[in-house]
């Protein structure tokens, strides 16, 4: 997330200070700066109709920051290296407040703050309008607002000196770390495709160091070939019981077959073990008592288009990579929307046990 003022201003002399609001090109940062550091292309296909948020600032706000908090240039670069990535859109707040990200870092920062202080995340004065802001839940944030501008851009500091402090080298690439925070909005399959074939040369991955994230990714590329294939059909509830036939099962058993509940290639209309299996594998996936036979809440989850399920993953892969590090030891974990809690001794699950929450 973190050299001389005049080293600053001669690598960014040429990035200009067009305001990105009005849609103003000014000269392009390029690949690199002038000291042969990459710098990512500003990205001028991002407009206020296909942004994130809808709040832009300009680039000489950005260098105005730089120069007057004196931030060293490795990290002066990569601020706007982050910034050009997003067309100088804000990447912490919208016009009606944080972002969800922003407060997924936040309790990064709290998190490591607590357990592990970090002196170069020590500031009082963010720390204390943070407090504040987290337990708004609604504002009318203004890109022209000073105090809302210096926390976007202390936040982005601090986001990259965080990055850099609590990953080992090579695992959160530059670029990968300008995506934490969307900037652009995708088409889900598109986004999809760019994360499952995104090659590294040094074949060191996020998901490398990040356990929830590598899980979630893994399951991408099933439902992104189940949606680029046609995705899932639509069932409707058997009306015989097992041993039976019914012509609703030979669909059932296909929806099961795509999501991975039921191996082979069974087209039957026959109630059979099998089948009851895959249902009960179902059901447990999903949180649901496994009794192998199907209710009509368990067919609505059944019937949830498989592009759904998809855009689900990437939302939730987002909000995986705002997990602080997992720890080591032995641990009590809750699972809040989950109503559970396990307990590990070292990697090994010794028990679980349902929790009341809230």
């Amino acid at each position: 997330m973190k050299n001389t003022v005049l080293t600053i201003v001669i690598c960014w002399a040429l990035i200009g200070c067009s305001d990105a609001r009005s849609g103003k090109q000014g000269a392009d940062s390029g690949d690199e700066n002038q000291d042969g550091k990459n710098v990512t292309k500003r990205d001028y296909s991002i407009t206020k109709s296909n942004s994130y948020s809808d709040l832009f600032l300009d680039s000489s706000a950005v260098q105005s920051f730089i120069t007057k908090d004196s931030i060293p240039s490795k990290i002066a670069r990569r601020i706007v290296s982050f910034y050009n990535a997003r067309n100088y859109q804000f990447a912490w707040f919208s016009g009606d407040g944080l972002t969800e990200q922003a407060r997924g870092f936040w309790n990064m920062h709290e998190y490591i703050m607590a357990y592990n202080p970090d002196s170069a995340l020590l500031d009082k004065s963010l720390q204390k309008t943070m407090d504040n802001l987290v337990t708004e839940e609604s504002l009318s944030v203004n890109a022209s607002n000073k105090t809302y501008l210096n926390t976007e851009l202390k936040l982005t500091h601090h986001f990259i000196q965080y990055i850099l402090n609590n990953y080992e080298k090579g695992y959160v690439k530059r670029k990968e770390m300008e995506r934490f925070i969307p900037a652009k909005k995708q088409d889900a399959l598109e986004l999809a495709d760019s994360l499952i074939n995104k090659k590294h040369k040094d074949d060191k991955y996020f998901e490398d160091v990040n356990l929830a994230y590598r899980g979630l990714k893994q399951q991408l590329t099933n439902y992104y070939t189940i949606v680029k294939n046609g995705g899932w059909p639509q069932v409707t509830l058997p009306r015989s019981k097992k041993g039976g036939s019914d012509p609703a099962i030979p669909l059932l058993k296909k929806r099961l077959q795509l999501s991975g509940d039921m191996p082979g290639a069974d087209t039957s209309r026959v109630y059979n073990d099998s089948l009851e299996t895959a249902i009960k594998s179902f059901q447990e996936r999903h949180g649901f008592t496994p009794t192998g036979k199907i209710n009509e809440a368990q067919l609505k989850e059944l019937n949830v288009p498989a592009i759904s399920r998809l855009q689900q993953l990437l939302m939730n892969m987002d909000r995986m990579r705002w997990l602080a590090a997992e720890p080591q030891g032995n641990l009590i974990v809750v699972n809040i929307p989950e109503f559970a809690m396990h307990v590990y001794e070292g990697s090994k699950k010794v028990f679980d046990m349902v929790v009341v929450v809230g």
